[in-house]
């Protein structure tokens, strides 16, 4: 019987990326798209100088922005330059969903108050967040350039299937 324990791989470790994008990213197009077609009287209305959600809404969605890549960026950072590449690759990982985590739930908090005031601004700031998630699909190279890989990390990360220790 073949050991699996062991099998982390470059090209294992994309695709648990990419699966936990999709994951992630799936949940609000889902629940946008069912708000958005079970709502007969959707308009656009920034004429509602009382609506206080068009002062938050726009604010959580910069703000998801902002702090889900400055807490990437400082967890890469963190990362130590004689670290293994599988601790690299972990961290990466942890960085990357709490980017993501962040940024759906922006887009969660604009879709919800779409369904509660009809109004698609809301909506599209929403969409907005999800367009900027899709953009952060993990690929080979972004996660190269985000680990800033070298040298033997690099060729290791090169060797797709090639389990790393």
């Amino acid at each position: 019987m073949k050991n699996t324990s062991n099998n982390y791989s470059p090209s294992g470790f994309i695709k648990t990326m990419a699966f936990l994008h999709l994951g992630i990213s799936v949940t609000p197009v889902i629940l946008g798209t069912l708000f958005y077609f079970n709502n007969n009287d959707s308009k656009v209305d920034v004429s509602n100088t009382g609506d206080i959600f068009m002062a938050i809404v726009p604010i959580i969605a910069l703000a998801s922005i902002f702090f889900g890549n400055r807490i990437f960026r400082k967890t890469i950072q963190s990362i130590p330059k004689n670290a293994s590449l599988k601790d690299k690759l972990n961290k990466f990982q942890t960085a990357s969903i709490i980017k993501y985590a962040l940024l759906e739930g922006g887009s969660l908090f604009s879709i919800v108050i779409f369904a509660n005031t009809q109004n698609l601004v809301y909506l599209i700031i929403g969409a907005f967040l999800i367009f900027f998630l899709f953009l952060q699909y993990p690929t080979k190279q972004t996660i190269e350039n985000a680990l800033e890989l070298r040298g033997e990390d690099k060729t290791k990360f090169n060797r797709a299937n090639t389990p790393l220790d």
